[in-house]
């Protein structure tokens, strides 16, 4: 509360400073030490419900992260930022110096699933990166060397399991192929599944007399 005291230290509270400096740093080290919990397996929708509760005036309402003049959001609410980013749900933010619109963001660049759209927005969003000269040199380096890129976007460039260079108009060619393995994968998982939990009748003795004549006579 603006206008009051900490009871211990003395410090007067205010709307930029509403914890006292030993209460701020505890949890400021709670913060950023706790676990990090996978955010990859939330729903865009709770993920942006999450984002909403991690705000707040001076600091986070809901781990208690105290705000600098440069740090305006707490560990979490960066995390979720960057996991919607990743998934193409949030704009890319600034890239730092140095760094590509990639950086941290690896995952979307890799191509794992059987969608279309997300080569797309990858491909696009390293059009716009100032770092593709840089970034398809390097590409070009290693593909003379004779290394294998595979199932993974780099310099705006989509290439496949085996390595091979898929271009833009085959993208929804290429990802339907990738769900027809996906599916025949499944069928095949299920067809295995399915056979090992019917057990093998045994064989009555006639049956195995007729099976081992030899041994019978």
């Amino acid at each position: 509360m603006t206008e009051t005291a900490c009871s211990t230290c003395h410090f007067v509270y205010s709307k930029e400073q509403p914890l006292c400096p030993p209460v701020a740093e505890a949890l400021r080290q709670v913060a950023t030490s706790a676990p990090t919990k996978s955010l990859s397996n939330y729903s865009t929708t709770r993920l942006r419900a999450m984002q909403r509760e991690h705000c707040g005036t001076g600091r986070c309402r809901r781990c208690g992260f105290v705000y600098t003049p440069s740090v305006r959001l707490c560990p979490t609410s960066r995390r979720i930022a960057l996991e919607l980013e990743t998934r193409f749900k949030a704009p890319i933010s600034e890239i730092k110096a140095g760094q590509g619109l990639c950086s941290g963001k690896g995952a979307a660049w890799t191509v794992t699933g059987n969608e279309s759209a997300p080569l797309r927005q990858a491909v696009a969003a390293c059009a716009q990166c100032p770092l593709l000269s840089q970034c398809n040199a390097e590409l070009e380096r290693k593909l003379s060397s004779g290394e294998k890129i595979s199932d993974q976007i780099l310099a705006g460039r989509l290439f496949s399991t085996q390595g091979v260079e898929i271009a833009v108009e085959k993208f929804d060619e290429y990802a339907d192929r990738r769900g027809m393995k996906t599916k025949g994968r499944s069928s095949r998982s299920q067809r295995r599944a399915a056979g090992c939990s019917t057990p093998t009748p045994m064989p009555a003795a006639s049956d195995q007399l007729t099976l081992f004549k030899s041994v019978a006579a």
